[in-house]
């Protein structure tokens, strides 16, 4: 089998238990973190299920813009949401979650409506993501600024947690735990770039490396009993 169908289908498998567990904990807590953070990962999961496809069959029009709506345009600022609802918990997050709401929407339609020409959508061995098949205006701007927004929140937010954690000196794993966080963030930010750079297969392992350095992290802020009532091997838990 095509090495690139194992990574992809290896990434698409940890994605869809991480999202389960963590809205298995929404379900029990009623946490708008979890929420939000689940939302997300299912997002995560649409996007490498789309590239999936696209490994396969190679891209058409509707499954590059499922690509493009979950795995390029929502998913890092969703999960920065999530991160702000956790570490802030202030009233004023939620106006942020409004204007994401709006500008998130704003991206989906365009993306949908927005023709695309099929020649854009060719690839070569070396280039498994098709470039510049949006315009920079106004759908790539809208991209930049939700991925500005959640990456800084984000990685922001995990590292913020590290420094808090290691102030106490007694909650080591912990900041191992939002450090790996803060790392997967940064990987996952910069994994569209390496694709672009360095071709296809460290595109698709640094995608992948980023699920499971921010899957782990997440794993280690679960009590023990939490760990161990986990519903598959591959799942996270925000608290």
């Amino acid at each position: 089998m095509n090495l690139n169908i194992l990574i992809t289908g290896a990434g698409m498998l940890i994605s869809l238990a991480f999202a389960a567990l963590v809205l298995r904990q929404y379900v029990e807590r009623k946490k708008m973190h979890q929420l939000i953070w689940g939302i997300a990962l299912v997002l995560w999961t649409i996007g490498v299920g789309a590239e999936l496809s696209a490994t396969l069959n190679g891209w058409s029009a509707p499954a590059y813009r499922m690509y493009y709506a979950t795995g390029a345009l929502l998913i890092p600022a969703w999960l920065g949401m999530g991160t702000l609802f956790l570490v802030f918990q202030q009233r004023w997050v939620n106006w942020v979650l409004v204007g994401l709401g709006v500008l998130s929407l704003l991206g989906v339609i365009l993306i949908a409506v927005w023709q695309i020409e099929p020649a854009a959508l060719q690839t070569t061995p070396d280039r498994f993501l098709p470039l510049r098949v949006f315009p920079f205006f106004p759908v790539q701007l809208v991209l930049i600024v939700l991925n500005t927004f959640g990456t800084i929140a984000f990685v922001g937010g995990a590292l913020w947690s590290a420094w808090k954690f290691a102030q106490m000196r007694t909650q080591g794993e912990r900041v191992v735990a939002t450090g790996l966080i803060a790392l997967g963030g940064i990987v996952a930010a910069i994994a569209h770039s390496l694709g672009v750079l360095a071709g296809i297969e460290l595109f698709r392992l640094s995608e992948l490396l980023a699920v499971i350095l921010i899957f782990v992290g997440f794993l280690l802020t679960m009590p023990a009993t939490d760990r161990r009532a986990a519903p598959a091997p591959d799942a996270p838990s925000p608290r």
